[in-house]
């Protein structure tokens, strides 16, 4: 063979190999966005406002780039969108986009930046939840072919309740800025509650596909952890709504103990998962010796760690509970480490996808 037809044929095989990244990037990657804004929020919590300034300036390049290869995959392949789309696997991924957004919302917020770009995200978020949620859940419904509990039902159902306690998080946060705070208030206080319920349908499940039917190393994929991130962001979604009856009279005073007792409750079922996702996590890892490779659902870790952080820190001033405050200042150290190792996945990643020698993992 020519040396020019060589050429042209390493460059048709690198065409190809970049096609096939993109038609099978994964729609959950904005999670990366997601454990990346609560890590430098509950960073900027903690006392470490460098950190959560940097991590704040990596999400400002990570969301919009990942807004453009997801367009791009949308207009390149929109058959492989509308395959995910009903995929019980899949699917729930694209609520990463609600999620992410209200969370770059709240980092905004957090760090005191124009109170319209908080308003203007949370309408965005919202405007993606209805887009979202409802086909996503009209195409499970009337999808003809379902999978079994066993092997469509994982974590990333759960990003039902984690979607809509960001959007209520977010509303707290433009509620505290607006000229009329009663209708973000209310929004963020429905929402919050909705997110509780949606958590409760979906644990039922979640618990009897854990104890009662059969369960692989292999089925204790890293998306489990957000049984514990989804409450722990409900936590963090109610200490925030009594932070605000505490200090507003948007609320009617026989209100705030409701809102002190479910998110007690809350904070206290996010603290109940951790120990036991540790012992699995031993379990696949050590004990089974499934070895742990890079891929989107590792930032399913950091997520659920970086939320319990900021949750924690908060609702030990909303409670009060001042002993509390010695947890987020250890938990936050794990979750520096834990998003370090993760981004440095995602970097070699990437790199080994455009260079052709893998396709980037789902």
């Amino acid at each position: 063979m020519a040396p020019a037809d060589r050429r042209l044929t390493q460059g048709g095989n690198i065409k190809r190999t970049a096609a096939s990244w993109l038609e099978t990037f994964p729609p959950g990657a904005f999670v990366m966005v997601m454990a990346t804004g609560i890590v430098s929020i509950a960073a900027r919590l903690g006392g470490y406002p460098k950190i959560g300034w940097a991590l704040f300036a990596i999400n400002v390049v990570v969301y919009p780039l990942l807004w453009v290869i997801t367009l791009c995959r949308l207009a390149r392949y929109p058959r492989a969108v509308r395959a995910d789309l009903p995929d019980h696997q899949r699917g729930p991924g694209f609520l990463t986009l609600i999620a992410a957004t209200a969370v770059i919302g709240n980092q905004c917020s957090a760090y005191d930046l124009l109170p319209a770009v908080s308003l203007w995200l949370l309408v965005a978020a919202l405007v993606l939840w209805f887009v979202l949620i409802y086909p996503f859940l009209t195409a499970m419904t009337i999808s003809q072919r379902k999978p079994s509990l066993q092997t469509g039902l994982d974590g990333t159902w759960l990003l039902l309740v984690v979607a809509t306690e960001a959007c209520a998080i977010l509303a707290v946060s433009v509620a505290q800025t607006a000229a009329d705070p009663l209708p973000f208030a209310h929004l963020a206080l429905g929402l919050w509650l909705l997110g509780g319920l949606l958590y409760l349908m979906l644990i039922t499940l979640i618990f009897y596909r854990w104890c009662f039917v059969p369960m692989t190393p292999h089925d204790l994929t890293e998306p489990w952890w957000i049984t514990m991130g989804a409450m722990a962001i409900a936590a963090l979604a109610g200490s925030r709504l009594l932070l605000l009856a505490q200090t507003t009279t948007l609320f009617a005073h026989d209100l705030r103990p409701v809102l002190f007792t479910l998110t007690t409750a809350f904070w206290a079922m996010a603290t109940f998962w951790i120990p036991q996702l540790a012992i699995l996590f031993v379990a696949k890892h050590v004990v089974a010796r499934d070895p742990i490779r890079y891929s989107v659902a590792e930032w399913s870790v950091v997520f659920p760690i970086g939320m319990y952080t900021a949750a924690t820190h908060v609702y030990a001033i909303a409670a009060p509970a001042a002993y509390l405050e010695i947890v987020p200042s250890i938990v936050i150290l794990i979750a520096f480490a834990a998003w370090g190792l993760a981004f440095i996945g995602a970097i070699r990643a990437m790199v080994r996808a455009l260079a052709g020698n893998a396709a980037y993992p789902r």
